[in-house]
């Protein structure tokens, strides 16, 4: 009975904590997961800014910051190494890397070839962007916190970044650019509809944060780019939109540089996010242990007590006649043997040892039955002789 209260107890809290614990890990695995994405994204989404200014620069046929882009594309390099494995990106990258070092080197001709050739990088880190925030199931965060952010930082301000520049080189490309223009009404378009998007999604980030974990640090980066995205592309209808500002390039320099660091505070707002997550999972695994030690405790101490109850109340065992002592007396209260009953009706008086009575009889003790001393004394078989007669 002891055994099976034990299995009772143990079973299903076994199945429970076995449960628990895979849950636990299973969440600590993808949250690790979505942190390597944001580890790699970070640099990514840099590059992507240097790619759109190198673009800019090569269709104007100014100087490309060269520098810049190496060094963007050095940290994602590094990152590549670390994480490239798990986030299934080493089959892409090869053949981004190659196309914007040698970009680096050959740059184009100023106008529609430098557009083209650019253009086709900064698709490339476009996809890669995706690609990463797929294998690292950022993408797929069901938590509403942080969904907001990888919405902004992984779709919508790559999108902008991408948009802004392609609309800044349009308008040096086609001199008396109109907002009429469906080109660059399809342009401004997609730059107010992602802005109104990310503003609309991180004002919410701090009241969907648990305890406002998130949410002050990106105040100030979203009014810059509120700012920004509304001098080139406020959000309104494509059929009222303004007038493009006069000098678009700095008005799409704004945007970019506004995207950038709303992005890196994005990241870095999104990465403490997921720390704070794995912090409680710890405590979870640490709950989980305590609750399978004391229940252990518990159902062993449960044990043992009904072991030792059972155990008290058991009584006690009888031996069996065949095992039973000489003089132990039976059930009914009488000697058990022949010799105990002899011994309560002669005395223990060793033989040859008996007092004579008077008038000849045997004196067996002071046990001795009165009736069977008047057989005795009267001599053996009842001949009435004396015991010297008896001879």
């Amino acid at each position: 009975m002891a055994a099976l209260l034990a299995v009772a107890v143990l079973v299903p809290m076994a199945t429970v904590a076995a449960w628990a614990s895979a849950e636990n890990s299973d969440g600590r695995a993808r949250i690790e997961s979505e942190r390597r994405g944001v580890a790699y994204l970070r640099p990514l989404t840099r590059l992507l800014d240097t790619l759109a200014a190198g673009q800019s620069a090569a269709v104007r046929g100014e100087q490309v910051d060269n520098p810049s882009i190496e060094s963007a594309l050095a940290a994602v390099e590094l990152v590549e190494l670390r994480h490239g494995a798990e986030l299934n990106s080493r089959s892409r990258w090869p053949t981004l890397r190659d196309s914007i070092k040698e970009l680096v080197q050959r740059p184009g001709s100023p106008g529609l070839e430098a557009y083209q050739r650019w253009g086709q990088a900064v698709d490339l880190t476009v996809a890669l962007i995706r690609r990463v925030g797929d294998t690292s199931r950022l993408i797929v965060d069901s938590e509403v916190d942080s969904s907001y952010l990888v919405d902004a930082g992984l779709v919508r301000l790559p999108e902008i970044v991408q948009a802004a520049g392609q609309l800044a080189d349009l308008g040096h490309m086609t001199p008396g650019l109109r907002a009429e223009d469906p080109r660059a009404a399809i342009l401004r378009d997609r730059i107010a509809t992602n802005a109104g998007a990310v503003a609309a999604g991180l004002s919410n980030v701090a009241d969907a944060s648990r305890s406002g974990q998130v949410g002050s640090a990106l105040l100030s980066p979203l009014d810059q780019f509120g700012a920004a995205t509304d001098q080139l592309a406020p959000s309104v209808a494509v059929a009222t939109m303004p007038p493009l500002p006069d000098n678009l390039t700095a008005a799409s320099v704004g945007v970019r540089d506004s995207s950038q660091r709303l992005g890196q505070t994005i990241w870095a707002e999104l990465d403490r996010l997921l720390v704070a997550r794995l912090d409680d999972l710890a405590d979870r695994r640490l709950q989980i242990l305590v609750v399978v030690v004391v229940g252990l405790l518990v159902a062993v101490g449960a044990a043992v007590a009904l072991l030792i109850l059972t155990r008290r109340q058991r009584p006690p065992r009888r031996r069996s006649p065949a095992h039973a002592a000489p003089d132990d007396p039976d059930e009914s209260g009488r000697p058990a043997t022949l010799g105990a009953s002899l011994s309560a009706t002669f005395g223990n008086d060793p033989p040859g040892q008996h007092s004579v009575l008077p008038g000849g009889g045997l004196y067996g003790g002071p046990g001795t039955d009165p009736a069977v001393t008047a057989v005795v004394g009267t001599g053996i078989g009842g001949s009435g002789r004396s015991p010297a007669g008896a001879r």
